[in-house]
Formats: structure tokens, C-alpha cells, sequence
């Protein structure tokens, strides 16, 4: 009886193979690139200069300082400037300072191209899975010793097949998508597994939404997030390359797969995750009336150009609300360019929004916008654990821009944020 064929993880890991035995579950790969920023590579650089290290391509690396850009103390100066003084000593080609989320650098950069495998030091590396990368983040050893080889150890990844069909509804996006995948599989639902999502949908989803979908793969515990690449793909890759890209990976049709998952997107509604999981996920509609003080729009997760307009759309001609900060950060300098471009930035400045720099900020605690004890954040952001945004006793709800928007104008989280047809607040 002859063997199933392979999945994209399976070819994309064995073409990248250095050693011979294509039925070890472990393989010894090369990879295509690797990321860095400055709050995980700032933790190697001790180790890589006692041991006389040299980086293997500096052409392949992409280094950005992120988490503290610009660094809100005196210690996180110091690590950044430890980080950027490292990149620099080794004349990293790609190093990006101050423009942006590390992983958006990285699918708007020639690196990230369908096909290719990636790892970073990262857990949100994995969204670049979103133009079909395999792409994992791994511990500061382990990029420590990919840095300097170009190589690394994976295990092959049982897959789940994920299924998108029907249509996206006007009001819905990618975050509401992977945040019904949440409430279906949970945080575990994907451990150690490559989620292979099918855009089999009435129209293709958006790269921006895919972008979302494949980030918070992580969040469900899956190594891989990746999507099976197709004219979205090509479009995005050659925009943004100048060029068409090499030929795409493609599953084999009798590739084997350990589950599939069906999502009818005529069906779906604006999902929230309630404190304190990512899993925690509910419809809008059955979420409780309380009052909010902090509305985040922002994050690796959702800070790109879509986003940004779902929200300027939503608040145009109105006020948000005065009990509301309302932070919006770009996912990258080039976004936030874009935005302006748009108009989008003066919209939702004109409706009391206010934008920061490119950064993590708030996501991870850090700056910009961190919460206190008595804060009820809505946030675009990935994660909702305690303390993420800040202090232990905040509540962060994770959803769309869209209903962190509508929920900034109300002043508050209550199910009719949907009510009305006309899009506008419910009552």
C-alpha cells in the first residue's frame, strides 16, 4: 500500500533537510531566515561573544527593536542599546530601527516568501505562515545556535486542516474568524500541530485577515499556522517583491491529515474573548454590559492597514467616548504611512483616538498604554492573561477593530454593539 502524501509542513521540512533519513521524526533543517528583536536577542549576546561566534548570513536576518522603541527606562535602554550595538558590530543587513512590530517587518520584507522556513525568537514568528512560510519562534538557545549555524532541529507536526467556506460578512474580519477557531479547539486544540487553513471561501479572505488568522495559531498551541498559498499569495508577494514568486507549495490531494475543521463564514458573528484566555471566547451578543476604560488598536495581531480602516470607518463623524483612551499604534512605520495616506489617521484623531509609535506598547505591558488595577481594556491584541497588559487585576477582552471601535464610541462592552442594521451602535 503506498504511503499518504505530504502536507505543506511535511515538503516545506523535507526540502529543507540537511540529513539523510527522510523517516526520522526529527530532522535537521536549514532555514531561510531568522528573526530577532531587541527583548530576546539582547538575552544570547553574552553567550554568542564568550564563544566566539560569527552569525552564518547576516543577509538572512532580520533584527528589530520593538519592545522598546523608543525604551521607556534606563534598564530598557540599556538592553536595547546592548541589542542594537550587537547588530551592528556584525553589520546585520536587515537591521530595522524603530519601524516596527518585528513580524510585520517580516512579511513586508522578500525574506518571508511562500515555501520558505523561518524561525525567530518570537512566539508570533508563526505568522508568517500567512503567505504560506512555515515559520516557528523558538528560545533564545536555540536561535543562539541557528544564528550562528543557519540550522536547526524540528519535529515533523501532526496537521489540522482548517476548512474556510461561505462569506466573510462585511462586519467580521480574520480576528473574528481565529478567535472561533479558539472557542472550538481551545488553547490546547492545536499543541505541537501545523494548522493548514484552506481559503475555500466565497471570496478569497484578505491578506490582512490571513495575516491575523495565522498570527494567533500560536495561541492554540500550534508549531506552524500556515495557509495553502494561492492568487492572494502571488498578488501579495509580487507587490510587494516587484516580482512573481517561485512556485507555490502545495499540499498533495491525499495528503493525511489528523483532523479537519470546518468554518462556515456565512454564519459567523463578532466574536470576544473574555479575561483571562484567548480561549475564552464568546458571540458579541451574549457578552455582559460593564463599563470600559481603555480601547487598544494595535499589536502584531492586528495593527496593519485593514484594521486601521475598519476602525476609521466605524468612527467617522463621532466621538469616542470621554471615559475611553483610546490607543492606536500601527503595526509598522510603513502601515502608519499608509494610513495617513488614507485619511485614516485623521479620522480617528478627529474622533479622539490617539496614535503612538510603532511598537509592541501596551500588547506585552511594556509602554504607550499599560493598564492599571481598575482598567477594563477591548484590545486587538493576541493575548488576555493576567497582568499581560499590565496590572494583575486588569481585564483585556479581545476582539476585532471593529467592535474595539464600536465599544470605544458606547463607553462601554454590552451585546448591542451589532444591533442595528444600519451598523451603527445598538441602544
Amino acid at each position: 500500500m503506498s504511503s499518504p502524501g505530504r502536507t505543506i509542513s511535511d515538503k516545506i521540512i523535507d526540502a529543507h533537510a540537511v540529513d539523510m533519513d527522510s523517516t526520522a521524526l526529527y530532522r535537521e533543517v536549514r532555514i531561510d531566515a531568522l528573526l530577532g528583536h531587541d527583548a530576546t536577542i539582547a538575552l544570547l549576546v553574552d553567550e554568542f561573544e564568550r564563544r566566539g561566534l560569527e552569525i552564518w548570513d547576516r543577509d538572512k536576518v532580520i533584527f528589530t527593536n520593538d519592545h522598546f522603541s523608543p525604551p521607556a527606562t534606563i534598564e530598557r535602554a540599556d538592553i536595547s542599546n546592548k541589542f542594537l550595538r550587537f547588530a551592528r558590530q556584525r553589520n546585520i543587513t536587515h537591521l530595522m530601527l524603530d519601524r516596527g512590530i518585528c513580524h510585520q517587518l517580516l512579511v513586508e520584507s522578500h525574506l518571508c516568501a511562500p515555501g520558505s522556513l523561518i524561525v525567530g525568537a518570537d512566539s508570533h514568528t508563526i505568522m508568517a505562515g500567512g503567505v504560506g512560510a512555515c515559520a516557528t519562534g523558538m528560545g533564545s538557545t536555540d536561535i543562539l545556535y541557528a544564528l550562528a549555524t543557519g540550522r536547526t532541529w524540528m519535529r515533523r507536526p501532526a496537521t489540522i486542516r482548517v476548512r474556510f467556506h461561505g462569506a466573510l460578512a462585511d462586519h467580521c474580519s480574520g480576528r473574528d474568524i481565529v478567535l472561533e477557531l479558539l472557542r472550538m479547539l481551545g488553547e490546547a486544540g492545536a499543541q505541537y500541530r501545523c494548522l493548514e487553513f484552506h481559503d475555500l471561501a466565497d471570496q478569497p479572505l484578505k491578506q490582512d485577515d490571513r495575516f491575523a488568522i495565522s498570527n494567533m495559531a500560536v495561541e492554540l498551541g500550534a508549531k506552524f499556522g500556515v495557509f495553502v498559498p494561492d492568487s492572494v499569495t502571488a498578488q501579495y508577494c509580487t507587490t510587494r517583491d516587484g516580482h512573481e514568486p517561485a512556485p507555490l507549495v502545495l499540499p498533495d490531494p491525499d495528503a493525511y491529515y489528523e483532523q479537519t475543521v470546518d468554518i462556515n463564514l456565512s454564519t459567523l458573528t463578532p466574536r470576544i474573548a473574555k479575561p483571562w484566555s484567548p480561549g475564552n471566547v464568546i458571540d458579541v451578543r451574549e457578552i455582559e454590559d460593564m463599563p470600559l476604560s481603555v480601547a487598544f488598536l494595535g499589536s502584531c495581531s492586528s495593527g496593519r492597514l485593514n484594521d486601521i480602516r475598519d476602525a476609521a470607518e466605524e468612527v467617522e463623524g463621532k466621538a469616542i467616548h470621554p471615559g475611553v483612551r483610546f490607543v492606536v499604534i500601527p503595526a509598522s512605520v510603513e502601515v502608519f504611512k499608509q494610513a495617513l495616506d488614507a485619511g485614516y489617521v485623521t479620522t480617528l484623531t478627529n474622533a479622539g483616538a490617539i496614535f503612538d509609535h510603532s511598537s509592541c506598547g501596551p500588547c506585552g505591558g511594556i509602554d504607550k498604554g499599560v493598564l492599571g488595577g481598575d482598567d477594563v481594556c477591548i484590545s486587538t491584541s493576541n493575548r488576555n492573561f493576567r497582568g499581560r497588559m499590565g496590572h494583575w487585576e486588569s481585564r483585556t477582552y479581545l476582539a476585532s477593530a471593529r467592535t474595539v471601535s464600536r465599544a470605544a464610541l458606547a463607553g462601554r462592552i454590552h451585546p448591542g454593539l451589532y444591533q442595528c442594521d444600519d451598523g451603527n451602535l445598538g441602544s
